[in-house]
């Protein structure tokens, strides 16, 4: 949902702006989407823009300012590589479709509800039955039930529950058969939370724990590569990048406070 109210992208979500920033070819293209209504479930919450577009497959998109900037991301291929592509400018117009007034006949439309009205129906609701929806959704949704599971693993009075961490990753990188084109994005990308989780971990002061499991799921990835279709390259790309990370945090890790720098720095 967009919010109605002033956003940071008035000024620069522009056909001008996008058109700069894509060039002819893929301004016009992404035109092209945006009028055939690929672009689902764009929403608008804390300085980011978020959607999927439907193209060859559904990618995911994320619009946000940066430096005064707008900053972008795309998880196609074209966008992997830092491009402003077709599908960041079909997002870009509809949002600023969505900031059009809407009339019908000599009355307005009634505004469309916002991740705002979510936010402020859901501070009215009664504790325990958002926690029941919340549990009802993890039992169909496997991604949510492996977060909640090692938020839940950090809070056991006996301690930092490291097997619950080994059973998110393994259960998110078995591929269960062989993971076609069509299904890899979706596939790397409940890796990516599994992995983003235990880098939580890094908050609490755990790095000893953090390189276990981050070297548990390297050997994982590794070792179930051979059974994705890496056409777009995104199980070798997280493989490195993962790597690269992991020597980070094994340096920061001796002594301590070069881990702080590091964070400190943003280079971690």
């Amino acid at each position: 949902m967009i919010s109605k109210s002033s956003s940071p992208f008035t000024a620069l979500l522009e056909r001008g702006t996008l058109r700069r920033m894509a060039g002819a070819r893929s301004f016009e293209r992404g035109d092209d989407y945006f009028a055939s209504g690929q672009v689902e479930a764009i929403a608008e919450e804390e300085g980011t823009i978020t959607a999927k577009v439907q193209g060859t497959r559904p990618y995911r998109v994320r619009l946000w300012i940066e430096n005064e900037e707008l900053d972008y991301s795309c998880t196609c291929p074209v966008g992997v590589d830092g491009e402003f592509c077709k599908h960041c400018v079909a997002v870009g117009l509809k949002w600023f479709q969505a900031r059009q007034p809407k009339v019908q006949g000599k009355r307005k439309a009634p505004a469309a509800v916002t991740m705002d009205d979510v936010r402020a129906y859901l501070s009215g609701q009664d504790k325990n039955a958002l926690v029941e929806m919340l549990v009802e959704r993890a039992m169909e949704d496997d991604g949510l039930r492996r977060r909640l599971f090692m938020k839940a693993a950090k809070k056991v009075s006996k301690g930092l529950d490291l097997d619950t961490y080994r059973r998110a990753i393994d259960e998110a990188v078995e591929p269960d058969g062989f993971v076609n084109y069509r299904n890899a994005y979706d596939y790397t990308h409940g890796i990516e939370e599994a992995i983003d989780s235990v880098e939580e971990l890094l908050k609490g002061g755990h790095f000893a724990e953090v390189i276990e499991l981050a070297e548990y799921a390297l050997r994982a990835v590794e070792e179930a590569i051979g059974s994705v279709d890496d056409s777009d390259g995104y199980m070798g790309r997280h493989t490195r990048a993962a790597s690269g990370y992991l020597e980070k945090v094994r340096a920061a890790h001796k002594p301590k406070r070069n881990f702080t720098k590091l964070l400190d720095q943003g280079t971690l």
